[in-house]
């Protein structure tokens, strides 16, 4: 079973799948650096490790100290889920930090790199139109940091969520995302 990790903000209150729940999939937006068209699938972003799910949370408060409240959106707390993806679904991942899969695919990690949405949404793209059920990259944080993008059409039932926990300045991960990100707690 392949073990990854997500951030967003919780309410134990709401049933699994709605909107502040471990398990909620975001509609499709194309927003996102490897989005498919909106008529493909939804799209989960998840971290390889801990640390790497936070840090995408907290980075955009770089340069700053990150304060209590840095940790909430929409008025809930962020929390810290593991995601379980079933073994039979994790090796349908497009590999692009494997170099013989940038070779056979004509990727050039300058693409995969990139910002821009019209360079990277097509790599996605791709990764679905061959049967994949999702992708993995490298950080633009760290570059030993990895992410994955799971297509949820083809994940939907192959993904497991942990009880989440709340992050807080007692988190392990959120000390080591801070201290990776050049930033400081507040006191």
């Amino acid at each position: 079973m392949a073990l990854f990790w997500r951030v967003f903000p919780w309410d134990p209150d709401v049933n699994e799948g709605n909107l502040f729940s471990p398990s909620y999939i975001p509609p499709a937006t194309g927003r996102g650096r490897f989005d498919l068209p909106v008529a493909c699938s939804p799209v989960l972003y998840v971290a390889e490790s801990p640390e790497y799910a936070i840090a995408e949370a907290i980075q955009p408060w770089r340069n700053r100290p990150l304060r209590k409240h840095h940790l909430r959106r929409a008025g809930r707390p962020l929390a810290l889920v593991r995601v379980r993806l079933d073994p039979d679904e994790a090796s349908g991942l497009l590999d692009l930090c494997d170099p013989r899969t940038l070779h056979r695919r004509r990727l050039n990690p300058d693409r995969i790199a990139s910002r821009h949405r019209r360079t990277t949404q097509p790599i996605a793209a791709l990764a679905w139109d061959r049967g994949h059920t999702g992708l993995r990259w490298w950080s633009s944080l760290w570059s030993d940091w990895h992410g994955v993008v799971l297509f949820t059409k083809r994940t939907r039932h192959g993904v497991h969520f942990s009880e989440p926990e709340v992050i807080s300045r007692d988190t392990s991960a959120l000390r080591e995302a801070v201290e990776a990100l050049g930033m400081r707690l507040a006191t």
